[in-house]
């Protein structure tokens, strides 16, 4: 038994491969700095999890404080399910288990399943991107460029998990740590070079990424989302600056979008080298010199510090470029050639859920996308305002038990720059959808309501609360040359209600309603 005061155990050398079944937990948790210890620290540890439903015989549980529950209430569960030790920030007397007793069980699991997992973060060139908007993209960005260098690649984030011939639907855009380190070893496994991951700032925050290491991190923006969790936007900025002040390697580099008014703070403390790329700013390293924005995608041409690049994308609008400098610039941190980043950017079709567009024979288009903040929505609509022949139409709502602040700020971007606005329901989660609808609309102001039936005339907007009946009435009002958004769950094909998760997909409900509106005449027509 080991029972000190204080003592940090010894650090071990680097392991090649992970940890094999059985590994000794002595091993395992060299290098942690430990507060106390109760119990033998001479057993074998099959597994690590910080969810007790998933402990098997063997398996270290680490007991993490949540938001809304303190893991430290499932050990004696864990225990009966067979693990052998738990990780814990205070001793629990009466458990059977070895107690491992840390400052922080957060930071600890990060670094106990990275040295579990053989430290495969060491074996892999790790790009981390992380922002408020446009995460996704750039990660499909990036990884369509390495792709053309001929790179083995992995990606982490919001639509999926995805490496070899292995593609899982993603539970979060960053897993727990035991989770990514486990997809870090099996990609290393399957000979993967390079691995994409979106860096979420709860994922920060909490710390799930520690133990990893990154060879790039990229920021991209910074605008209001998530206050319910981080409470203002300082904490929230703080969350993101983890990535590039403590979890990016001494030879490792950053990309940063400079025209965001966060950046010079980011900046300032910053001791890896910097690639900056910037619209606005001449004097970045990465900077457009031309661009051409249509419909039909992006033509620019961007100085940059290996010369200057010709670049073309379907892709549309200009935040989509600061989306393609990103990944330029990250292509450039990587030290790959001119001619292989412009290939990668111009095959790059389309990312799911992403301004996704299906034409109606009517002669609309009807969009899906995942925005769901006020600088978002602005940027989409900004964007179809000056490619739309004819009027925008969106349905939008916002996510339950979520940032409030939000709502109004949504509503007042929506109606100013749509033509048509139908407020519906998002994931409500544990809120009454009504009630999220009545702060969206307090954000409105004087513009004109109309009732779901109602002949529409001019601007003004409805509330449909039911999002199938939502689509369905978008559909029914659009004509030649309108555009129809569907804002807010983009690739997402289920819909939170209440504890339950229940199928429902906006591009599947688009094109059933357009197959429908094919066949059949509508109801009533505007």
């Amino acid at each position: 038994m080991i029972n000190n005061d204080t003592l940090i155990v010894d650090g071990m050398n680097k392991v090649d491969t992970g940890m094999k079944m059985g590994a000794s937990l002595n091993d395992i948790i060299r290098g942690l700095e430990i507060s106390d210890m109760f119990g033998d620290d001479n057993i074998s540890v099959d597994g690590i999890t910080s969810d007790s439903r998933e402990v098997r015989d063997g398996f270290i549980f680490a007991a993490l404080k949540g938001e809304r529950r303190d893991g430290h209430i499932f050990l004696q569960d864990a225990i009966n399910r067979g693990a052998a030790a738990v990780l814990v920030e205070r001793f629990v007397p009466g458990l059977s288990a070895t107690q491992i007793v840390v400052p922080d069980t957060r930071e600890a699991l990060g670094r106990v399943a990275d040295v579990f997992y053989g430290e495969p973060s060491s074996a892999l060139s790790v790009v981390g991107v992380t922002g408020t908007n446009g995460k996704t993209t750039t990660t499909y960005l990036i990884e369509s460029i390495l792709n053309h260098a001929g790179l083995i690649t992995g990606v982490i984030g919001t639509v999926s998990y995805r490496y070899g011939k292995k593609n899982i639907p993603a539970l979060y855009t960053t897993p727990e740590a035991p989770e990514i380190h486990k997809l870090l070893r099996d990609m290393v496994d399957d000979g993967v070079t390079h691995c994409v991951m979106e860096v979420s700032s709860h994922a920060l925050a909490q710390k799930r990424v520690d133990g990893c290491r990154f060879a790039v991190g990229i920021f991209t923006n910074l605008t209001q989302d998530h206050l319910d969790f981080h409470n203002t936007m300082e904490d929230y900025f703080a969350s993101k600056a983890r990535l590039f002040e403590s979890l990016i390697t001494d030879d490792g580099k950053t990309v940063i979008n400079i025209d965001d008014p966060w950046a010079k703070t980011l900046i300032r403390d910053l001791t890896n080298p910097l690639i900056g790329f910037s619209i606005e700013n001449k004097d970045a390293d990465i900077v457009s010199r031309k661009m051409v924005l249509s419909e039909e995608g992006i033509e620019a041409e961007l100085s940059t510090p290996i010369g200057s690049m010709k670049l073309s994308s379907p892709l549309i609008g200009e935040y989509n470029l600061k989306n393609i400098m990103a990944a330029v610039g990250t292509g450039i941190a990587l030290g790959l050639d001119k001619a292989v980043i412009e290939e990668g950017i111009r095959c790059m079709e389309s990312v799911p859920g992403r301004m996704e567009c299906i034409s109606s024979p009517d002669g609309f288009k009807a969009i899906v996308d995942f925005a769901h903040t006020a600088d978002a929505l602005e940027r989409v609509l900004k964007t179809l305002r000056c490619v739309s022949k004819n009027r925008i139409i969106t349905v939008f709502g916002c996510g339950g038990d979520r940032d409030r602040g939000k709502r109004p700020l949504m509503g007042k971007v929506v109606v100013r720059w749509s033509d048509i606005t139908i407020i519906t329901s998002d994931n409500p989660r544990g809120e009454d959808p009504l009630d999220i609808i009545n702060e969206i609309e307090s954000g409105i102001g004087d513009v004109r309501r109309y009732e779901p039936g109602e002949h529409v005339t001019s601007r003004g907007y409805m509330i449909l609360s039911n999002r199938r009946e939502a689509i369905r009435r978008a559909l029914v009002m659009a004509s030649a040359g309108d555009i129809v958004l569907l804002a807010g769950k983009g690739h997402e094909n289920y819909q939170i209600i209440g504890d339950k998760k229940i199928p429902f997909d906006d591009m599947e409900e688009l094109k059933m309603e357009i197959e429908k509106r094919r066949r059949d005449k509508p109801d009533y027509t505007d």
